[in-house]
């Protein structure tokens, strides 16, 4: 085999090892919150979502007396946490949070409803609308009509 044979040769070997080695490979993408617009989009959605709802007499009264802008920051930090963006969700289960606040499934509805807009009106894709409504979606039975009894009182003194 002369030289410009076994260069040739060479070079097609090493490109086939390339060619496997990165077929294998996982590509990487952008986060589901990257693709969100990360923290700026989320909280403009956040806040006009929560801000549209407590405006609304029909799906404010849950949210009567509360800490609005606590709320808010953990959304945020609970979306952030759910796409991706690399955070951790430090508040309560959804299940304690909406417990005994009779929240309708209208109201949950009309909450998914003012959050689709506002993601709409900042320019989310629609795959990305759809992903995080997605993930957020099974969180539906431990927000809507959640009753949890009050503990037992102790004896009687």
């Amino acid at each position: 085999m002369n030289t410009a044979s076994r260069r040739v040769t060479l070079v097609a070997a090493a490109t086939s090892v390339l060619c496997a080695l990165s077929a294998g490979a996982p590509a990487t993408s952008p986060s589901l919150y990257a693709r969100l617009g990360g923290e700026p989009v989320v909280k403009a959605v956040v806040d006009e979502t929560i801000d549209a709802v407590v405006a609304d007499p029909r799906l404010n009264q849950s949210f009567k007396g509360t800490d609005i802008p606590r709320i808010k920051r953990l959304i945020v930090e609970q979306i952030c946490d759910l796409a991706g963006g690399g955070c951790h969700y430090s508040g309560d289960s959804m299940r304690d949070v909406h417990a005994n606040h009779k929240i309708s499934q209208a109201q949950f509805f009309g909450l998914v409803e003012d959050l689709r807009q506002a993601l709409r009106r900042h320019h989310v894709n629609l795959p990305a609308r759809n992903e995080l409504l997605a993930l957020l979606a099974p969180m539906a039975p431990d927000v809507i009509n959640v009753v949890i009894p009050p503990p037992p009182k102790g004896p009687a003194s």
